[in-house]
């Protein structure tokens, strides 16, 4: 199949879709793995390589990529999920270097909370899902969250604006700044977080 003969040429490729898997490395199997790298990693990869020989020929083109806080700062809860965030973030960073010069831009664009179904279809491994869900459910009914409208918006004005990297959300600003000011101390908050949440969602 060919993307570009298929679609007539892609100018602005965005990489959206994520999936997630709650669990200990212990308990977090080969598959649980190769389904998060597939989707959150491979996904977006195998795009881009699809579509970036295009844009490079017409020295135009635009790649976000939908990375999250999670591929900034790392929660314990979502092991394998931050690894790909990280990985996509990295990707960005990288490639922005590669192809700025052709006059393709790229995006690393790192949402904290956005209300979405995603926890429907997360995977647990060791967690009891009802106490997830709960917690979720009371999550995504805080102000620390953003609509997935919202995000939408920021995205549009990230590849008008060219920005390279996005952080959305006061409390994900908030938290990526000081993870880069202090990381050891966002490190003993989160490690505390991770042991509580092991009390209390299983």
């Amino acid at each position: 199949m060919d993307l570009e003969s298929d679609l007539g040429g892609v100018d602005v490729l965005v990489n959206v879709a994520c999936v997630a898997v709650v669990g200990e490395m212990v308990d977090t199997t080969v598959e649980d793995w190769e389904w998060v790298i597939g989707v959150n990693l491979w996904g977006p990869i195998n795009t881009i390589s699809a579509l970036l020989p295009g844009m490079l020929e017409r020295e135009n083109g635009y790649i976000l990529n939908v990375a999250s806080l999670g591929g900034l700062v790392s929660h314990g809860l979502l092991l394998a999920y931050c690894t790909t965030k990280f990985g996509l973030v990295g990707l960005s960073e990288a490639l922005y270097q590669q192809v700025r010069e052709h006059n393709v831009h790229v995006t690393a664009f790192c949402p904290g909370i956005i209300r979405t179904p995603i926890a429907e279809h997360m995977k647990l491994r060791g967690y009891s899902s009802d106490k997830v869900n709960r917690s979720v459910s009371i999550l995504m009914k805080s102000p620390i969250t953003m609509s997935a409208d919202r995000t939408g918006d920021l995205i549009v004005r990230a590849v008008k604006k060219q920005q390279p990297l996005v952080v959305t959300t006061v409390t994900g600003k908030l938290l990526a700044a000081l993870h880069r000011l202090s990381p050891g101390l966002v490190r003993f908050l989160l490690t505390k977080a991770h042991k509580l949440d092991n009390a209390t969602l299983r």
